[in-house]
């Protein structure tokens, strides 16, 4: 088949490889002039620090940033992050984000993908018609050109999801969102407010905390992010906020002020986006993307995927199997459910999620279910399952950042996973 994958970041060049290796004629759209996506830092920032109106970048990386996981477990099961891959021994355990841009772009030389990409290429429409017309946007003007197949890998970082409080419109404070920050330089010196429970704001709450005279971090699970900044005496986790008053002071829920801060930083997530494709085909109810088989097949049109929607995921294998997943599929390697079993399988997952109390939002949240998300699709497709050491390293993994929540990347591991080799102690 002919198959088009949109987006040369870590989803679509593995995509690329695994369609490759079964037999497919491949096609990469990158509407940049690199690949890696996300992994390609960017010290610019976009003119609106929200990211809500103007150019988008799609850069989120801050400049200091490293992966908070271990690259044993990150890397692609075929590729060691090594020497006998495409990474470097003496790297640190948990890379920097130059490393795994460095990482990526050896995979694409080892497995002959970058000739596959076609750069400063942006697909504008996809539509389908018994095949798959894409508009496409390049250097030399607009095409339109056929495919049997699509596999959507456009990722989703890049347009920020900035919750609506209270008094917002007159808040005198400076605003950003995380996916504009890039330093805590411009932080030095002020009171800031961090909004985010998650990785990123438990990233960003001990950076700027080096520069600001205050910190306050806010959001849910405050006795658990107290206990990853305790090492940090500036730093101070508070409950969720219910409102913003123009002086610059923050009411939380329980009606107790704060500040007032000069800062207040969103590290509140991103929307899905698919604005190539109608909703006809796929579409986004408060960040859920349906109607999907398995978190990835479109169960209206089953030669369209969309390739890394999971999040709280070790993301490259998963990648991976999904790529491996879809390519197998194509070549009638194992048979779908019908339509009507499938939406019946979409249907009871949500439901399920519904009575666990799990926002829709984050209805493609895998978390523990990672693995075997992992092994129902290697199951389907053929594959072998996640090796024991997998899990027991990402199990281990977890355990170091609660025993290590503020240096966990700097503290030995003394667990091991692949033969992947890096500095011991």
């Amino acid at each position: 088949m002919k198959v088009a994958v949109i987006g040369a970041g870590a989803a679509g060049l593995v995509a690329a490889s695994e369609l490759f290796k079964a037999g497919h004629e491949v096609d990469i759209f990158e509407q940049s002039s690199r690949l890696g996506g996300v992994w390609v830092y960017q010290a610019a920032s976009e003119p609106d620090p929200l990211g809500q109106t103007g150019p988008r970048l799609h850069a989120s990386m801050h400049a200091s940033l490293r992966t908070n996981l271990p690259r044993d477990l990150m890397a692609f099961f075929d590729f060691p992050f090594d020497s006998s891959g495409g990474g470097v021994d003496e790297w640190p355990r948990y890379p920097g984000h130059a490393q795994v841009l460095s990482y990526l772009e050896e995979f694409a030389d080892a497995f002959s993908i970058r000739q596959l990409i076609r750069f400063n290429t942006k697909v504008v429409q996809a539509v389908h018609a018994d095949r798959w017309l894409l508009t496409i946007d390049g250097e030399n003007g607009s095409v339109t050109e056929v495919f049997d197949a699509l596999t959507v890998c456009n990722g989703h970082y890049t347009e920020p999801r900035v919750p609506h409080i209270p008094g917002s419109d007159h808040f005198p404070a400076r605003c950003v969102h995380s996916h504009n920050y890039r330093s805590p330089d411009r932080f030095a010196g002020m009171q800031v407010a961090i909004v985010g429970t998650a990785s990123s704001g438990a990233d960003l709450s001990q950076e700027i905390a080096v520069a600001a005279d205050r910190v306050y971090w806010c959001g849910s699970d405050k006795a658990a992010r107290s206990k990853k900044t305790e090492h940090l005496k500036n730093v101070i986790s508070c409950g969720p906020i219910r409102r913003l008053i123009d002086d610059g002071r923050i009411e939380l829920e329980n009606q107790t002020l704060i500040g007032p801060v000069d800062g207040l930083v969103f590290a509140t997530g991103y929307h899905y986006r698919f604005r190539f494709l109608s909703e006809d085909l796929i579409r986004v109810r408060d960040n859920w993307v349906t109607p999907l088989y398995q978190d990835l097949l479109c169960i209206t049109h089953p030669t369209l995927a969309l390739i890394g929607l999971p999040f709280k995921i070790i993301p490259f294998p998963i990648f991976e199997i999904q790529a491996r997943w879809f390519a197998r599929m194509l070549n009638g390697e194992f048979d779908l459910p019908t339509v009507s079993r499938m939406r019946e399988a979409k249907d009871i997952r949500a439901e399920q999620l519904r009575s666990a109390d799990i926002l829709q939002r984050n209805f493609h949240a895998l978390d523990d279910e990672q693995y075997n998300y992992y092994d129902r699709l290697a199951q389907e497709c053929g594959d072998p399952p996640l090796p024991e050491w997998y899990r027991e390293l990402g199990q281990a993994a977890r355990r170091h950042v609660e025993r290590w929540p503020g240096c966990f990347r700097d503290q030995f591991l003394d667990v091991h996973g692949a033969p992947t080799r890096y500095p011991q102690s």
